[in-house]
This record gives C-alpha cells, structure tokens and sequence, in this order.
C-alpha cells in the first residue's frame, strides 16, 4: 500500500528564519524594515476593524489613498511625522526603543519613563523624549 504525505505548510517566521540563514542581505533588509512591517499591520488593522477602504483610511489621515498603500506594503520605514500623524488621526500608540544590541534586557522608554521624562505635544499628540541616564 502506497502512503501518500501532505507537505507541511511553513509559516512565515519559518520561512523567513530559513531566508535569514541563506541570505545576509534578506535578513539586513528584513531587521532594517522591522518598524515598517509593524507599521503596516496597525494600518492594516485599524481598516479591518473600522470597516474602513484605503481610500476612506487617506481621507482621515489627510494623504492620498496611494500614501495608504505604501505604508501598508510594509517596505519603506515611516518618518517620525508620520507616524505622528497617524497617532493623531487614528489614536494609534507606537512606542519606539532605540538602543545598542548589547543592552537587550535594559527598556528605555516605559511607560514610568514616559510619565517621569520630557513629554511634548505635537500636532496634537505626546511625544516622550528619554534618553538613559
């Protein structure tokens, strides 16, 4: 009797942890658009659960709906102003760490920072700056 297999299907974590391995350049690309791809998916998001078209999301953002599928695509990393004016137009939080590989277990930017450092409105939406002391 002859069995037949199904292939597995693989997710994308595992297909792109493979790419990594194959392809320095695939994994430089993929880390340098990290903020892009989160991005996308709080856009992607917030239309989902708003019934939203791209066009109707440009409008409330005050951009062409073109704007919209390209912040979506998840390939260009977005200015600081944009992000600014999503979190104003949308009431999207983004919380932004920068900090040297070596300090993975150190969290610069919490929400006890936020309280305690430097926070500044712009267009209408708070910005923290913090930088460890």
């Amino acid at each position: 009797m002859n069995q037949t297999t199904t292939p597995k299907t693989k997710t994308l974590g595992t297909l792109v942890a493979e790419e990594s391995l194959r392809d320095l350049v695939f994994r430089e690309e993929w880390e340098q658009t990290a903020l892009a791809r989160l991005v996308a998916a709080q856009i992607v998001g917030y239309r989902a659960q708003h019934g939203l078209s791209q066009r109707a999301l440009a409008e409330r953002l005050g951009v062409k709906q073109p704007y919209v599928a390209r912040l979506e695509s998840g390939e260009r990393n977005p200015e600081i102003s944009t992000l600014v004016r999503i979190s104003r137009a949308l009431g999207v939080e983004f919380l932004i760490d920068i900090r040297p590989e070596t300090k993975k277990s150190a969290r610069l930017v919490t929400r006890t920072v936020a309280r305690d450092e430097a926070t500044h409105t712009h267009d209408g939406v708070a910005v923290v700056l913090a930088a460890a002391k």
